[in-house]
């Protein structure tokens, strides 16, 4: 009986189920996207990978992010929460006087407008942890149709990039190979009409100039593609 368990889980790891002694291979795509799926990811995470490929689509490299506390926007938030948590202390402090609270004296209200933002500055203060567990959340995936970004953090947001949305490709690189494959930007201007960007791509991730190749590689599969069924069509037209 032991025997039998372990034959049935190892026909069960390589995409088979065996029912009434057949053998049925599991659906192609499943099984092709859970061999690629990075061991490091969540099952929930996997299961959701899985559940957002096509039929017909094949992974080409998955990977997770490298955890890391300060990234480019982490590092940002909390550099301007130093500032801003240290201006808001030294309100309180002003507003107390440079002095200890005597409560017996009845509550200052004044000084207790400052208390929500200096709670907003060690909010921010705390940015890096949360840049550090939300890369356990999150998977980039390059397929043979498209770049596709799952980031977490109190939601999990799942963005496509199709071929003719990855024009720009470029990398920034470190000394021990890692880094970011960025293809897209986010553009937009506040209320104030101050503009703010966001690079979108493949961020913190290792062997980036690997992936690098292997993106534009796909797009220009993709593009000749195109040009060969346009050529077609024009000789279908001609004939």
């Amino acid at each position: 009986m032991v025997c039998v368990k372990w034959l049935l889980n190892q026909l069960a790891s390589r995409g088979f189920v065996v029912s009434m002694g057949a053998q049925l291979p599991l659906n192609r795509n499943k099984r092709r996207s859970k061999a690629m799926i990075p061991d490091t990811v969540s099952p929930w995470l996997a299961e959701l990978v899985r559940e957002e490929l096509l039929p017909d689509e094949t992974i080409l490299w998955a990977e997770t992010p490298k955890p890391r506390f300060f990234t480019a926007g982490s590092t940002a938030t909390f550099a301007f929460a130093v500032v801003w948590t240290a201006f808001s202390l030294f309100w309180v402090a002003s507003a107390l006087g440079f002095q200890v609270p005597k409560f017996d004296r009845g509550v200052d209200f004044f000084a207790l407008f400052g208390v929500p933002f200096v709670l907003i500055g060690f909010a921010m203060l705390s940015t890096p942890i949360w840049a550090y567990r939300n890369a356990f959340k999150t998977v980039y995936l390059l397929t043979d149709q498209r770049a596709i970004t799952f980031v977490g953090g109190f939601r999990m947001t799942i963005r496509s990039f199709h071929p003719r949305e990855l024009r720009t490709v470029y990398r920034k690189q470190f000394a021990d190979g890692s880094g970011d494959v960025i293809f897209n930007a986010k553009r937009w201007t506040d209320s104030e009409g101050t503009s703010h960007s966001e690079e979108i791509g493949f961020l913190g991730i290792p062997d980036v100039k690997s992936v690098e190749q292997l993106l534009k590689e796909m797009v220009e599969s993709h593009r000749r593609q195109a040009e060969r069924k346009m050529l077609e069509r024009r000789g279908g037209r001609d004939g």
